[in-house]
């Protein structure tokens, strides 16, 4: 087992190596630019709930809102334009999340148990889905995903996965149940390794074959196994199984992205994994010392990874409390090429990263003032 590092050391090891990588290199990096705010959404009388989310063109941004009078209202609508409200205060007085896919919204509430309301593209209460532990967007096929995971007396896993169509309607209803030994039920001795596709799919490790004249088994092969038809692909053998396992691993980490942002082993920069089985380093060009690598959130939108990360520049401006210390970087990153393309900075009060989304050409950043939230639109 490893020794665990604290946060304080693994930071000071992520500055150390940027640092000494810089020196080595020779090139100087620029900071990158600011953003310029090009719109902003506030609520007036109401107060702005910090969940929001555009849709994939980026022309529309739903957010919630609560009134003085205890509504709780979801809007949807151009940013700085006019609204169309749904009132879904029988639904939840708590709502924590919102998703949209194909002009449809999942707003997410969490009362000890998630739930999802549908909202239509015309504003209409369509249904609610059933409880579950957590929740992603698959965009192919495209679905809203909901998982839930429980321990059973037995020592069996069972995941519990729903996958509901952007109107509402049912897409799938599986579970996948593994036992203690890692063997997923029904599945002729097949290992669960994780999931991938948005829980559509399983990673599972066939066992070898078995030849009888040796009395010796072959070294086991990776496969999928379609979670929808209970079919499992043909086996594939790999030189390096434990090398292989490592790739797993870190595939499994999002299941919902055809390509993921992971942290390198030691946190020495990051990699992109996927898509398929490529793990290639990722080049941010700009001065990585200036990011905490924890921070990294990631979002697709358009086909390409779209991530920020959390910037600390103490003493940028001479002194460490001043004005200009913190900022949110957002980059772009095409999964095709592994190329980065920054663009660009928003300025932050402190170290907390607010919540973000993005859609077409826009990103919406929360931003909170005396009166309560707003959201500042930029143009990437």
């Amino acid at each position: 087992m490893r020794a665990m590092q604290s946060p304080m050391t693994n930071r000071m090891t992520w500055l150390s190596l940027s640092l000494l990588a810089m020196l080595v290199g020779g090139t100087a990096l620029a900071a990158p630019k600011m953003l310029k705010p090009t719109g902003k959404v506030s609520a007036g009388e109401s107060m702005l709930q910090d969940a929001f989310a555009f849709d994939e063109t980026g022309s529309k941004l739903a957010t919630l809102r609560f009134t003085p009078r205890g509504q709780v209202l979801l809007a949807v609508g151009p940013p700085g334009g006019a609204q169309h409200l749904t009132e879904i205060s029988s639904f939840t007085s708590t709502p924590e999340k919102i998703v949209g896919i194909g002009g449809h919204w999942f707003v997410i509430s969490n009362e000890g148990q998630r739930r999802a309301a549908i909202i239509d593209s015309a504003g209409k209460f369509r249904r609610t889905t059933q409880s579950f532990d957590d929740c992603e967007l698959s965009f192919s096929p495209k679905a809203f995903v909901a998982v839930s995971e429980r321990q059973e007396p037995g020592g069996n896993r069972r995941f519990s996965i729903a996958a509901y169509r952007p109107d509402g309607s049912t897409l799938m209803l599986q579970d996948v149940v593994v036992d203690g030994g890692g063997s997923i039920a029904g599945a002729d001795g097949e290992t669960f390794l994780g999931f991938t596709n948005s829980h559509f799919s399983v990673m599972v490790e066939k066992p070898g074959a078995f030849n009888r004249k040796t009395d010796t088994r072959q070294p086991p092969q990776f496969a999928i196994r379609d979670v929808r038809t209970g079919k499992t692909g043909p086996g594939q053998s790999r030189p390096n199984w434990e090398k292989f396992l490592e790739y797993v691993h870190k595939r499994g980490e999002k299941p919902d992205l055809p390509a993921v942002i992971v942290l390198a082993e030691g946190q020495r920069g990051f990699e992109l994994v996927g898509p398929g089985e490529k793990v290639r380093p990722v080049n941010l060009t700009v001065p990585v010392q200036d990011y905490d690598p924890t921070s990294l959130q990631q979002r697709l939108v358009g086909g390409k990874l779209v991530f920020s990360l959390l910037a600390d520049r103490p003493g940028r401006k001479g002194d460490m409390k001043e004005e200009g210390r913190f900022a949110l970087g957002f980059f772009s990153l095409d999964p095709g090429s592994g190329k980065v393309t920054v663009i660009g900075e928003v300025p932050l009060p402190d170290k907390q990263p607010p919540t973000w989304s993005a859609g077409g050409n826009k990103i919406a950043v929360s931003h909170k003032t005396r009166e309560g939230n707003e959201i500042i639109i930029y143009a990437r």
